[in-house]
């Protein structure tokens, strides 16, 4: 694999979920990561300077929350990213299925 120049698997950060609603085409959910501040990063996105993925929901009128946080590195990010069930760590979908959100660990056995 390619490794991105800033990427670095051994960074603690945060891996954080993103939910569109309604959903932007085919996409519910954005999976990020930040060493910093996860606020900081969602306002980055919202601006228009993250994402090109959120720069275009919201230019479309979805509108996107932040509901679920998990200590991580990239490499957490990636997993959950080629996952692709995000909504199963998301609050908000899994209470319309009438479940409770799963932590990646349960999910993807990382402890």
């Amino acid at each position: 694999m390619n490794a991105h120049p800033h990427d670095d698997d051994g960074v603690a950060g945060t891996v954080y979920v993103l939910h569109f609603d309604p959903p932007y085409h085919h996409t519910g959910h954005y999976v990020g990561w930040t060493a910093g501040d996860v606020d900081a990063r969602l306002q980055t996105h919202l601006q228009g300077a993250g994402s090109p993925l959120i720069r275009a929901a919201v230019a479309a009128g979805v509108s996107i929350k932040l509901v679920a946080t998990f200590p991580g590195s990239r490499l957490l990010e990636r997993r959950l990213k080629r996952w692709h069930k995000t909504g199963q760590f998301c609050p908000t979908c899994r209470a319309r299925r009438g479940g409770h959100a799963r932590s990646p660990a349960d999910v993807l056995h990382v402890r």
